[in-house]
Parts: structure tokens; sequence; C-alpha cells
């Protein structure tokens, strides 16, 4: 991301605001949740789900963010922070953002109840909401989950292109979503204009979703925070894997095969990002990540075209957000 659009972002107008209600809704009686989620908080990330929702109603002309629009997007990024504590135990990643897990360093059943935790506490922001915000959360939310179960190793089921960009519409793009819906839903300029803007969020998601699919072969440990390949490894139906599956390599046929030992795993990976990174299937990967981007802007285009006033400032900054997507790998 660069300089210029990360300050833009950071400025963002109730962003503040809704980091402290995000921090607000942590406390517990019991202080081992508390400590876990502030742990998970501190690890930091780029809060786009929350930018989202206060970027939309922005940019379709609502002046200042309410405190309805506040509580949405601090609702989704509680439930964001939900599914990275369970997605890290159903992984068993132990590393996030350069740091132990939370479930590596507090446990898999505290760290599982904290999830649990976190998602009613988003639920208790948003259930006196209007019964469309309830709704579209309730669709979401079980889309993440649909998502997570849909998302079954290659070695146990074979995936295809478009159960692979299914499983990203669910786990990634649900949340997108939801923020760029909500938050054109609560500037009143009606459902075809709310519609339009979810669907740019769902486009934008599954964007960033295949982004982060090649960056798991390009990229390195340093800027990921992670290691390299863990997606080959865990023979994940993820868009990179599946079209390495497709272009006919004898060595991608080993994402049909239960994972062996540690040690030959790893030579696995090595050779894995080795050939990856001089085939074809990287820049396959990126064209469809271009395709939802360019379906992104036209969503966008279309909800700010049926808004009777607008931001330009605003619409700039989803649109930088648009190419910071595809960016990343370019």
């Amino acid at each position: 991301m660069s300089l210029k659009l990360a300050a833009q972002l950071s400025q963002i107008h109730g962003l503040g605001d809704v980091e402290a209600l995000v921090r607000s809704r942590l406390a517990s009686d019991a202080p081992l949740l508390t400590q876990i989620s502030d742990y998970l908080l501190a690890l930091g990330g780029k809060r786009i789900r929350p930018m989202l929702a206060l970027i939309s109603a922005k940019a379709l002309g609502l002046s200042a963010p309410s405190q309805e629009l506040l509580q949405v997007a601090a609702g989704i990024e509680l439930i964001h922070m939900a599914t990275l504590l369970h997605d890290d135990i159903i992984d068993r990643s132990p590393i996030r953002r350069h740091k132990e897990s939370a479930f590596i360093r507090y446990g898999t059943d505290s760290t599982l109840l904290t999830g649990d935790f976190l998602l009613v506490r988003a639920f208790a922001l948003c259930a006196h909401l209007d019964r469309v915000i309830i709704d579209a959360t309730e669709r979401a939310c079980v889309e993440l989950v649909e998502g997570e179960i849909l998302e079954v190793p290659l070695h146990l089921q074979l995936h295809c292109v478009d159960s692979s960009i299914t499983v990203a519409r669910k786990k990634t793009a649900a949340l997108f979503r939801l923020a760029a819906f909500c938050g054109a839903h609560l500037t009143a300029k009606g459902p075809q204009c709310s519609e339009a803007m979810g669907r740019f969020g769902e486009n934008l998601g599954v964007a960033f979703q295949i982004v982060d699919d090649i960056l798991d072969v390009t990229s390195s440990e340093d800027i990921l925070g992670k290691k390299t390949g863990l997606d080959i490894i865990e023979r994940k139906p993820s868009l990179v894997n599946v079209l390495w599956l497709n272009s006919g390599s004898s060595l991608a046929l080993r994402l049909r095969e239960k994972p062996a030992d540690a040690a030959d795993e790893e030579q696995f990976r090595v050779k894995a990002l080795s050939e990856l990174n001089q085939s074809r299937v990287i820049e396959e990967a990126k064209a469809l990540a271009r395709s939802y981007t360019q379906e992104a802007s036209l969503a966008l285009d279309q909800a700010i075209s049926c808004a009777s006033s607008h931001d330009p400032r605003a619409y700039e900054l989803l649109k930088a957000l648009v190419n910071y997507a595809i960016e990343r790998v370019a």
C-alpha cells in the first residue's frame, strides 16, 4: 500500500471511533477472554472492512458517520476477528502477523471460546439495528461458515475454478459485501444503490482473496508475516492450487495426495514454489483477479450513478482500494 493511500485511509472520519467501540466490547468478567481479544487486536491489520463501511457511506453523501454506521463497522470487525481465531485453529496456523497465533499462546479451547465471545459481542452491536442490516449480517455469517466447510482439502475432494471462487466469495467476500452494503443502506439512497454497493464489496473481496492466494506463492515470509507456500502444504483449494492442478504439472499431482512427513512436505513446498513462480499459473490468477476488480469498479459506478449526490473524494478513495487490491501483485 502506498504511503499516500495509507495516510488517507488512516484519516477516515470515524475510524478511531470504530476502534474505540471494538475495544470497549472486549471487556469480560472472565479476564482470559479479554486478554486473548486484546492480543489479537494488538497484532494489527488493515481494518479494510470497517473502512469499507465508512467510505461507502461517505461516497454516497453521508457527511459524518452516524452511531448506527459506527456500530455496524465495529460489529463487522468483531466478526472478522472471531473468524481469524477460528481459522487459525482449523488451519493449525502457528503464526499470525509475525507473532504466535492465539491458539498457540493460549490454547485451542480458550481461543475457540474467545471467537464465540467476539461473535456474540458483534451480534449485540447489530441486534437493535433495522431488519435489513440484521438479515444481511445473518446472511454474511452463514456464508462465512459455509465457505469454511466447503474449503475441503484437495486430497479429499476434487475442486474446480468455480468451487474455488465460491469458497472465496463466501469465506472472504461476504464481509466485504456486508460492509459496503450496510454503509450504503444507512445513507437511505434506496435498495438499488445498496445492492450495487454490495456487489462492489463482494467483487472486491473476491479479488483480495485471489491476490492473497497469489501472495502465498510469490511473496516472502517477511512481508506475509508467516511462511510462504502454506496453502500448498495444507492442500487448500486456493485458486492458484486449482489452476496449478489444471496445468497438467506432474508435481502438482502431489496436491491430491495426503500430506507426508514434515521433511518431505518441506521439500515439496520448496519445489512447488519454484515451479509456480516460473509457470503461467500466476499470470492466469492475476488475470482473474483483475476481472473481479473490473466488476467491482462497474458496480461502484452503478451505485454512485443511482445516488442523488456523492462525495468525489470518498469515491476516489474506493477506486484507490480497488487498484490497491491488484497492485499488491502488479
